[in-house]
C-alpha cells in the first residue's frame, strides 16, 4: 500500500472452518505435511492456514490468531451450514410429497385414458414409460426453473448482505437437474403403481 513505517497492526476478520486433526498438525509445522495434506490444509479456511498465507503474502509480518474470535466465527459458520442443510432437507421432503399428490391426481384424472390404451392393446410397461417420460420432463423443467430462481435470490443476498459477487459453479446445474429428476421419480412411485394395477374393465365401467 506504500505505507511503510505508518502501519504497525492490521486486524483481519475471516469466516473459518473449525479445526481438526489436520489443522492442528499443520499449526505445529506445515512443512512436515505430505503434499496431499498440505494442499488440503492450504486450500481450506482453517485459521492457521489463513495466518500462514498472510505471512507468506507480507514478508516480515507476523500473523497472530485471536483464538476466541476465530473459534466463535467457525462455530457460527457450522451452525449456518447445519441450518441450510435442515432447510434443504425439509424443502426436498415437502417437494416429494407435493409431487406424489400431483402425480396421483394426474393418474386419477386420466384413468379412462389409461384404461382405453390398455384395452386397445398397450402393455403396462409402455403406459408406464409414457408417464415416466412426462415425469422426467417435468423434473428437468422444474429443476431449471428452481435453479434460475435460486441463483437470482443468491445473487441478491450476496450483493445486499455480503457485498460480494456470486461465483458460478458449472457442476451445480447438472447436480440440480439430476436431483430434481430423482426427486420427481421418487414422488411418482405411488402413482406409477396405480398405473400398473389399473384394470381397463373397472375404469371403463366408472370404477377405480
Amino acid at each position: 500500500m506504500g505505507l511503510s513505517g505508518k502501519v504497525s497492526k492490521v486486524e483481519v476478520s475471516a469466516l473459518t472452518t473449525p479445526e481438526n486433526e489436520l489443522a492442528r498438525r499443520a499449526a505445529l509445522n506445515p512443512e512436515r505435511l505430505s503434499a496431499k495434506d498440505y494442499e488440503t490444509w492450504y486450500c481450506t479456511a482453517y485459521v492457521s492456514a489463513i495466518a500462514y498465507q498472510i505471512e507468506k503474502a507480507l514478508p516480515g509480518s507476523e500473523a497472530k490468531v485471536i483464538r476466541q474470535v476465530a473459534e466463535s466465527e467457525g462455530i457460527i459458520l457450522t451452525k449456518i451450514q447445519l441450518l441450510m442443510f435442515i432447510l434443504s432437507a425439509a424443502a426436498l421432503i415437502s417437494s416429494g410429497l407435493g409431487i406424489s399428490g400431483l402425480m396421483t391426481t394426474k393418474v386419477l384424472e386420466r384413468s379412462r385414458e389409461i384404461g382405453l390404451m390398455k384395452a386397445l392393446g398397450a402393455q403396462g410397461p409402455a403406459v408406464l414409460l409414457l408417464f415416466l417420460t412426462e415425469a422426467i420432463i417435468s423434473g428437468l423443467l422444474g429443476g431449471l426453473l428452481g435453479y434460475g430462481v435460486g441463483l437470482g435470490f443468491a445473487h441478491i443476498i450476496d450483493r445486499t448482505v455480503f457485498d460480494a459477487s456470486l461465483s458460478f459453479k458449472g457442476l451445480v446445474l447438472p447436480l440440480v437437474l439430476l436431483l430434481s429428476v430423482l426427486l420427481t421419480l421418487a414422488g411418482s412411485f405411488s402413482a406409477m403403481r396405480m398405473v400398473i394395477r389399473l384394470h381397463p374393465a373397472q375404469v371403463m365401467r366408472g370404477g377405480r
